[in-house]
């Protein structure tokens, strides 16, 4: 007979996440997702100023606020048809790349490390455990460094100011540009070099101690793989093993670093936008609800709905179910680090709970050693910004890629206002629940077989939940203290 395990809310992530397991014989054979805030954001724009938009939808989370801001921006200048000069692409890639860099160390030490950590395991890794460890205090420390560098870039963290439709809202100084690079290089020196890494493997798997000269943040995670390996974690977590990435980080000759693309689960294909849709047959929302976000209408909400269990629409590729985050864009993009998912986690393109997270921890690497050369092509002075006028009417598309995943941000403008406005935020993709068909959405999948040996402690269902680092706060948005339930419609 199969035991039922209900965790509401899954605590260490952001926003409000329930999860629903099935477990028989020790494993998990069926799941549910559960986002359990209304999202009203849509609704709050329609009628406005479309500059309002990006302004207002960065509130949607305190994480991904750039993420939101950037995208909802790229919407307008794509219906608008506007190139930001040089100037403006370099900053925005430096404040995108500095977020994730500062999202997966969040990541790492505050919300999915602590599973792994001596806290909760009783194995040693003293250095994960929340609150006391000393890993866990350095993180905090240089944490505040990068938002410092956010903050120079951006006027403010959370929600910063700077993006604006037709580049940014300042100019590169030197003042500024050395201010930056003085806080990226301490903590480069924290992390450690990436040339370090193999080396730091190398002494963990022989039994040296540690030597954090090399890295501190290296051997945090030299240790965490080799106990996550230990516990199994590359052999469940797999889900339907398909991946989209829209692409970020704009280079100057129009490709993008993190290239745009599908893992169908054994090549990748280009990647259609008209390609998306959203099926809301198990969401709190009309049956018309869903569609294709460019044509769909803003979503109205059916709480009683029979069947429903989730305030998250379901995002689909074609009919396919893709995930998206670290691990996607870097199989995207044909990159694996020292081919580290190759050999230790079985497969450069295979998913599972320890592949997700060590490809945060590459892309980390990756994202910390390009701001480094970003900074040095930023010019003092240089252009960034062109005049920008808010068209009569049209559609617009912006598509980006925030820490967790895929971002878009669809805009239908007339008589020079908000008609309409549609919002997939990179979670959304990853926490759903079924679509239309019956089939699980992405985290649902993934924890089907996931090991449960004690159903008074589910660890593992947490570990694999954790690993897409959901951000519910950007699927589902609004609550009223009280609880009540509303039906809200717009006409």
């Amino acid at each position: 007979m199969a035991t039922e395990i209900n965790i509401d809310p899954v605590t260490r992530l952001e926003g409000h996440l329930g999860v629903s397991v099935s477990v028989e014989d020790g494993i998990v054979v069926d799941a549910k997702c559960s986002g359990t805030m209304f999202r009203g954001f849509e609704t709050i724009l329609i009628g406005r100023d479309p500059r309002d938009a990006p302004v207002l939808s960065q509130r949607i989370c305190g994480v991904c606020h750039q993420s939101h801001r950037i995208t909802g921006v790229r919407a307008l200048e794509n219906l608008a048809g506007t190139r930001v000069p040089d100037g403006a692409r370099v900053m925005r890639n430096l404040i995108e790349a500095v977020t994730t860099v500062y999202s997966h160390a969040l990541w790492f030490y505050a919300l999915g490390g602590p599973d792994y950590s001596d806290a909760v395991t009783k194995n040693g890794l003293t250095r994960l455990d929340p609150i006391t460890g000393q890993g866990y205090r350095e993180a905090v420390a240089n944490q505040r460094k990068l938002h410092e560098v956010m903050s120079i870039l951006g006027a403010k963290v959370p929600h910063q100011m700077t993006y604006i439709h037709g580049g940014m809202t300042h100019q590169p100084s030197v003042e500024k540009i050395m201010q930056v690079k003085t806080r990226m290089l301490e903590v480069s020196d924290w992390v450690g070099s990436t040339a370090n890494l193999p080396a730091v493997l190398e002494d963990k798997l022989a039994g040296k101690p540690n030597d954090y000269s090399k890295g501190h943040a290296l051997n945090d995670v030299v240790d965490w793989a080799v106990y996550a390996l230990s516990e199994g974690a590359d052999k469940w977590g797999g889900g339907h093993g398909k991946y989209i990435s829209y692409g970020v980080y704009d280079m100057a000759d129009g490709s993008l670093f993190e290239p745009s693309g599908v893992w169908d689960g054994s090549k990748v294909i280009p990647m259609d936008e008209k390609k998306i849709t959203e099926h809301v047959k198990y969401s709190w929302y009309t049956d018309d609800s869903g569609g294709t976000p460019a044509s769909a209408p803003t979503p109205k909400t059916k709480h009683d709905k029979a069947g429903a269990y989730s305030w998250s629409k379901t995002p689909r590729y074609g009919t396919m179910a893709v995930e998206g985050g670290p691990l996607a864009r870097l199989v995207i993009a044909g990159i694996d680090p020292f081919d580290l998912r190759k050999n230790l986690g079985g497969g450069s393109g295979k998913a599972s709970t320890f592949n997700r997270t060590l490809a945060r921890m590459q892309e980390t690497l990756l994202l910390r050693d390009k701001i480094v050369e970003w900074l040095d092509e930023l010019v003092p002075g240089q252009k960034t910004y062109t005049d920008f006028e808010v068209p009569e009417k049209g559609i617009g598309v912006g598509l980006w890629e925030a820490p967790r995943g895929p971002v878009g941000h669809w805009t239908e403008i007339e008589g020079k206002k908000i008609k309409r406005y549609q919002i997939i935020a990179g979670t959304t993709w990853n926490a759903t629940p079924r679509d239309d068909m019956g089939t699980r959405g992405v985290i649902e999948e993934a924890l089907i077989g996931v090991p449960v040996p004690d159903v008074k402690n589910p660890v593992n269902v947490v570990r694999t939940v954790r690993s897409y680092d959901p951000c519910l706060a950007c699927t589902v948005h609004v609550m009223t203290p009280a609880g009540q339930k509303y039906s809200i419609q717009v006409t």
